[in-house]
Order: C-alpha cells, then sequence, then structure tokens
C-alpha cells in the first residue's frame, strides 16, 4: 500500500466513525482492515479505498437498522488532504475476528 492509498484509507475511517459515532473506533478499524484484505493481491489500487468504504458501509447499513446521518458541521474530506495523515499506532495487529464475531450475530446477510 502505498502513501496515497494510505492516506485516503484514513480519510474513510474517519468518516465512517463520524457516521457510525455509536460504534468504537476499534471496531470500525477492525473492520476497514477486513474490507482492505479482501482486496489484497489486486494490480489495480486507484479504486481500493472507494470499495472498502463502500462494502463497510454496507455492512454497517445492514447490520442497524436505522442509518445515522451525518451532523451539519463534519469534517469534509478535501479538509483532510490539507492536514498532514495521523500517525500510526504502535500496538498488536488487529484480527478481522473480532468483526466477524460482532457482525455476524445482526447482519441477515451472514446467516
Amino acid at each position: 500500500m502505498d502513501d496515497t492509498e494510505e492516506r485516503d484509507i484514513d480519510v474513510v475511517r474517519t468518516r465512517l466513525i463520524q457516521r457510525f459515532p455509536d460504534l468504537e473506533p476499534g471496531v470500525i478499524e477492525d473492520l476497514v482492515v477486513a474490507m482492505l484484505h479482501r482486496f489484497d493481491g489486486c494490480r489495480i489500487r486507484d479504486f481500493v479505498p472507494l470499495l472498502v468504504e463502500r462494502a463497510a458501509i454496507r455492512m454497517l447499513d445492514a447490520t442497524y437498522s436505522r442509518a445515522p446521518t451525518l451532523p451539519a458541521d463534519s469534517v469534509l474530506a478535501s479538509e483532510f488532504f490539507a492536514v498532514s495523515p495521523p500517525e500510526p499506532v504502535a500496538g498488536p495487529a488487529t484480527s478481522s475476528g473480532r468483526v466477524w464475531g460482532v457482525f455476524a450475530r445482526r447482519s441477515p446477510r451472514l446467516l
């Protein structure tokens, strides 16, 4: 993953956290990582952040009966490009097992 894709995934992660404020950021992080792994080995990576965001939103919308609305003062994606990306957090690698365990119980698509 190159720097541009990493920055775009950070923007996707931030938008998902804003769109679903009731979820813990760790759950959203694990979901983004799981969706990102679906595209491992793809040669063309230009649309991976968009596809990750759509897949994550689709899963979260299917899991929760009500899709939250964005607040009026939400941050736009263009504002993130003016700011340097956040520093990566050092720690153990996240596993997608926790994500699928959370969503498998609630999602009718995964039954």
